[in-house]
């Protein structure tokens, strides 16, 4: 796996989904993303069999793909197997738990 791809901190990451060539994908579990997510983040569960293909079923390469998971580990697994696939991909540094210690706002 190579590491191609950008993490940021939930700041700089809430800047860069506001861009509309940036597709969010939540790569927690159905469960956890029911729970609370980022807006308009579609949600690829990074541990299912068949990631890559249900990614890139619904995920244009043309576009930007922001991942966070709940602490950042497996959204960076989930952005090494995107860039190794061909997307470019940014990471959210700390996950959705870095996003609501910063206060950012989550939906059901």
């Amino acid at each position: 796996m190579n590491s191609n791809f950008t993490t940021l901190n939930a700041s700089d990451f809430e800047q860069a989904i506001t861009d509309n060539q940036v597709i969010i994908v939540d790569v927690r579990t159905a469960e956890e993303y029911s729970g609370g997510h980022i807006h308009n983040a579609i949600n690829i569960d990074v541990k299912r069999a068949g990631f890559l293909y249900e990614a890139d079923e619904k995920l244009p390469k043309d576009k930007t793909i922001a991942v966070y998971c709940q602490g950042g580990v497996r959204s960076r697994k989930a952005a090494s197997l995107l860039t190794d696939n061909g997307y470019t991909v940014i990471n959210l540094s700390g996950g959705i738990s870095e996003w609501m210690a910063a206060g950012k706002e989550t939906e059901q």
